[in-house]
Formats: structure tokens, sequence, C-alpha cells
């Protein structure tokens, strides 16, 4: 089985910087079970934004550590990619209860997540999917979205804060 971690930008921003005893938690569970986070290149985008007045977390540490990395663009051009990126966008949209036309962009980056599992589940480069975000909405419209695609067995929704939690309490 092949299974692949996705995770979203709240997760890194949950985890803080390498001092926290989050983003160490987090470190040591990826190290131990010899996984890399992958994130969409939007997630990757957020995380890097160039802001002076904000510290975000270091993305390219981790990457660089080998536990994070980017994934390939997406192929749009696959049906499937396509479909669950809009999918993704109106469930979220009407889970603000907001118009779709009204998606900011970070929905975009969320709903390129649910993307990103669709593109290797059809590919069958992986058989098994953890979505790790902490927007509960895009989390449950991943496993809904994906689920009538087909492959609700093979996405779990991993809730991001609860993640990070049962990792600390899990070290102390």
């Amino acid at each position: 089985m092949s299974r692949l971690h996705i995770a979203d930008t709240g997760l890194f921003v949950a985890m803080g910087q390498p001092s926290n005893s989050c983003y160490q938690a987090v470190r040591r569970f990826a190290r131990r079970n010899d996984i890399a986070f992958v994130l969409p290149e939007r997630v990757y985008e957020e995380l890097t934004v160039d802001d002076p007045d904000v510290e975000w977390p270091p993305i390219d540490a981790a990457i660089d550590e080998g536990w994070a990395t980017v994934a390939a663009p997406l192929e749009f051009s696959e049906p499937v990619v396509s479909r669950v990126m809009d999918g993704i966008q109106r469930y979220i949209a009407n889970a603000d209860d907001r118009p779709a036309d009204e998606v900011e962009r970070a929905d975009a980056a969320l709903a390129a997540l649910a993307a990103l599992a669709a593109q290797h589940l059809s590919a069958g480069t992986a058989t098994e999917v953890y979505i790790s975000t902490t927007d509960i909405a895009a989390g449950e419209g991943a496993e809904t979205v994906l689920g009538s695609e087909g492959y609700g067995d093979s996405v779990t929704f991993v809730n991001g804060f609860r993640f990070i939690e049962d990792l600390v309490a899990g070290d102390s």
C-alpha cells in the first residue's frame, strides 16, 4: 500500500517555529514513521509569502530535513482533478454559506489538497491518502467529494489541531 500524507498551511502555522514543542512533535512523528508531508504548490506559496509583518513557519527547513515536500503541479487536464477542485470549492462555499463565486484564494489552496489526493489516487501512485488540515470544512469536503469520485475508503481527514494536540500529549 502506498500512503500519501497531504498537509495544508494551517497545519504548519499551528506547529509554529522549530523551537515550539508542536513543531518538534510533528517532526518526530514524521521521522519516526518515515513520512514526508506533501504540500500542494498553492500551500507552499501561502507559507512563503514575503511579508515582513508575519513570521511564517520555516517550511523550507522542514523540506531540507526531508519531512515535507512540495508536490508537482496539479494536472488540471485530468477531469477528476478539475471536478474535485470545483467540488471542494462549492462544498466550502456552502459550508460557509457563501456564493461559490465569492470563494477566496485560500479556499482554492484548500481545494488543492483534495485535487492532489484525486490526482494520486486516480494515477494509482497512492492507495491511501491522509489529508491533514486545520480547516474542518475543507477536510470534511475532501472526504465527501473524493467519496463521490469512488475514493471514500481511501481518504482520511486528519484534524490538524487534534493531530498536533495528540502528538504533544503523547510526548509529555
